[in-house]
């Protein structure tokens, strides 16, 4: 009789839970509009529980605590179409997505044009919350997957992330996959990159986040992040330490190639320490409203292993990777806005959107590098905005001599400037214009210079 009772009340829960997403059944709906997503109005509140389940999980086993504040869930996201023209090849460091974004200008002198639906989103935003404390999560996809793969656009994990606070928000911490929490300011051009190897440092990354609002100005963070790591790129997918004498009999055994035990383990990852950031920031009010300066820092060690790619950079090095870097935006008048960002830093690589400029692929030694972008916004009316920036990565020469000159690998000089206009048609429809003009010094000493050109169409729900 117990386990019978057990069974009836499972089989309940289970319907409790396909009630509460909506499957044969239906929510209460609401019209209260909420923010999600990146784009300001991306979300509308359109899903909200008034009697929350007994039971919300896979597998429905854990109970959801229902006395504790109401919940809802949001769904939202944007539909986009992008037009795009290079009269060159615009994208040389991601060439799998030559089509999707700008990164570069690069050696060869094709020019390519295509409609691009990637950049389109889908998201869900739960949130719970009694007044003091506040529960957020939220899963987010868009269709950047790994390959420019024509016809089969499939989805792609971009943000997944929980963040809990006690006290209303003046102290919260985030786990999961959430945007780079240190240098979190960014350009407002259209193009994907968002001016990755062009001066902004950006990424979404696997994190746990600590934020503390000081007082009405003042605000900080610590944390620690690392990109997830992965073998699919190596061939053979094995990635192993550099043989240290410790293995068996103190040499490599017979039969294992390129230095390296076979005893130890093939998965064993070698950038084992994330980064550890943090954080302050001032924020005005009153007279000074939008005006915000942050002061950022982040640093990690570790041991480099072999590449496993075609260019073999040299491994087992002491890497010590830091970043130092400011954020500023000024309201210049009521229309008119100033942002911008400036930092510091060495083996800065994919944590900050900056695949293979970590090291030099020559030596295997970390590069130093500074970086920087600013911009201007006008807003000409409440339907139009017109932006101008510019951004650059510069890399230090000297820690790039002795590289291997491979074309389109890495650069002395990369930088660009883009005019961006932006028109709200009706609603959440918004049409743009972009034109990005790129100039990249690389270390075989060529120079090159492209032009990216889109027209893009969102409808942000």
């Amino acid at each position: 009789m117990h386990e019978l009772r057990r069974f009836v009340v499972q089989i309940g829960s289970i319907a409790l839970c396909l009630v509460a997403f909506g499957v044969g059944g239906q929510t209460a709906m609401a019209a209260e509009e909420q923010g999600a997503g990146e784009a300001a109005g991306a979300g509308r509140l359109s899903r909200e529980t008034e009697t929350p389940p007994a039971v919300i999980c896979g597998g429905c086993v854990s109970p959801t605590y229902t006395s504790q504040g109401k919940g809802s869930i949001t769904p939202y996201g944007r539909i986009e179409l992008d037009a795009i023209y290079s009269n060159r090849n615009t994208n040389p460091l991601d060439p799998g997505q030559f089509n999707g974004y700008a990164t570069a200008a690069g050696k060869s002198s094709n020019s390519s044009a295509t409609f691009n639906p990637r950049y389109s989103v889908f998201g869900l935003r739960a949130d719970r919350t009694d007044g003091k404390h506040v529960l957020t999560g939220v899963v987010e996809t868009d269709f950047y997957s790994q390959t420019d793969n024509a016809g089969n656009i499939s989805p792609r994990l971009r943000l997944a992330y929980a963040r809990y606070s006690p006290n209303n928000n003046k102290t919260s911490i985030t786990a999961g996959m959430d945007w780079t929490p240190v240098m979190g300011l960014h350009p407002n051009l259209i193009d994907f990159s968002i001016m990755g190897y062009n001066g902004n440092l950006w990424q979404r990354l696997p994190q746990v986040t600590v934020r503390h609002q000081f007082s009405e100005h003042f605000d900080g963070l610590i944390t620690a992040f690392r990109f997830e790591r992965g073998l699919s790129a190596i061939q053979p997918q094995t990635q192993r330490r550099t043989f240290d004498g410790f293995g068996v009999g103190g040499i490599p055994p017979n039969g294992c190639a390129n230095g390296f035990a076979c005893s130890e383990n093939a998965f064993n990852d070698p950038v084992q320490m994330p980064y550890f950031g943090t954080r302050f920031g001032y924020n005005g009010t009153g007279n000074m409203q939008g005006f915000t300066i942050a002061l950022n820092g982040a640093y990690r060690y570790y041991r480099s292993a072999p590449t496993g790619n075609v260019l073999s950079i040299p491994s087992g090095q002491n890497i010590n990777s830091f970043l130092v870097g400011a954020e500023l935006v000024v309201p210049i008048t009521k229309r008119l806005k100033f942002s911008g960002e400036l930092a510091y830093g060495q083996a800065l690589g994919v944590e900050f959107f900056r695949y293979g400029q970590d090291r030099n692929i020559g030596t295997g030694s970390e590069v130093r590098t500074l970086v920087g972008w600013g911009e201007l916004d006008y807003a000409h009316d409440r339907d139009t905005t017109f932006i101008a920036g510019y951004g650059f990565d510069n890399p230090s020469n000297s820690d790039l001599q002795g590289t291997v000159a491979v074309p389109d690998q890495q650069y002395l000089l990369n930088h660009r400037s883009y005019l961006t206009a932006v028109r709200h048609i009706w609603g959440d429809l918004f049409l743009s214009f972009e034109w990005n003009h790129l100039m990249t010094k690389w270390t075989t000493g060529e120079s090159f210079a492209g032009d990216n050109f889109m027209i893009s169409t969102w409808y942000n729900f």
